[in-house]
């Protein structure tokens, strides 16, 4: 059994989990040790318009990893698996970033490719999902990645980038409100990248990330997380919940735990989203997974620690 605390850390939010891992005849098990602790810290903020990651969000992402450093001391995980995506991949001045993740953990950050977030996300949400042909997104801050495949392994993956930070600040939907020119030229910009995508060939869609965990528990009625691993969600509630979303200011939001703060000025871009996906595809429903990139992460390290 191999105990892997695996860190991700994407456009909007810094995430880590602990977890044991045992390969059995009947497939990969996981066991949480440590649940996913999650920090808001904005690291892709202005990436898209400077290339840079800002002095403050440098110091955000490095408050959250002595938080986990604690966690992963404590517990005496046997490998820390450190993965960075879109920011870092178009940030100019992502070396600062890699010191300081040096500095505080002692590894070296992996950036990962758009293909490599796919397939890794694919296969955390879609273990023992065989036999249909399923679409995976992973909607995050600064991209959005879309795997499709009938197995474990997807035989489709494509990392467009239209995450929510980036439509948000590309548009400035942090105004208040959402102006109608504002939302029709972002509508369009995100139609046009969604035609890479042959979304309606699936035959069961599945959303993970942030962006589609607000979105979903807020068609269930709900005002803050439950601690449910999977979601199935109306496809008419679900579009329900991302015009609500569009609609509301960040006052209205306040009234939603689940909607933390730092997630007020981009929810809405992501609720577009994700709205633009569903309209796209005519399933009657979609399912929300917890499951993510790091349990992914976490999977694979394992997998490679097995193999030595």
């Amino acid at each position: 059994m191999a105990r892997v605390a695996g860190i991700d850390c994407g456009t909007n939010s810094v995430k880590m989990e602990i977890a044991d891992v045992a390969f059995t005849p009947s497939g990969p098990k996981i066991e949480i040790v440590v649940p996913r602790k999650v920090w808001t810290i904005r690291l892709g903020e202005g990436v898209d318009k400077t290339r840079l990651i800002s002095s403050f969000a440098l110091k955000r992402l490095r408050c959250s990893l002595e938080n986990f450093k604690e966690a992963i001391l404590s517990f005496d995980a046997r490998r820390i698996k450190f993965v960075a995506t879109s920011a870092v991949r178009d940030a100019r001045n992502s070396e600062e970033f890699r010191q300081i993740v040096e500095e505080v953990l002692g590894v070296t950050p992996q950036i990962l490719s758009g293909e490599e977030e796919g397939r890794l996300g694919f296969e955390a949400a879609c273990m023992g999902m065989e036999g249909q042909r399923k679409l995976l997104v992973d909607l995050g801050g600064g991209s959005t990645e879309f795997s499709i495949g009938e197995g474990e392994v997807p035989s489709f993956i494509r990392s467009l980038d239209i995450g929510c930070v980036r439509i948000a600040e590309k548009f400035e939907f942090a105004s208040d409100p959402l102006s109608p020119e504002k939302r029709k030229r972002a509508e369009a910009f995100i139609s046009g990248q969604l035609e890479e995508v042959p979304i309606s060939s699936a035959a069961r869609l599945i959303g993970i990330s942030g962006s589609v965990a607000i979105v979903s528990f807020m068609a269930a009625g709900e005002r803050e997380f439950s601690p449910s691993k999977k979601l199935e969600v109306k496809r008419e509630k679900g579009i329900e919940a991302c015009e609500k979303l569009m609609s509301m200011s960040e006052e209205e939001m306040a009234g939603y735990p689940l909607i933390p703060p730092l997630r007020r000025k981009v929810i809405r871009a992501g609720a577009l989203i994700w709205s633009r996906i569903l309209l796209s595809c005519p399933l009657p429903s979609y399912l929300y997974s917890d499951a993510a990139l790091l349990d992914g992460v976490i999977l694979d390290e394992a997998r490679k620690m097995k193999e030595c």
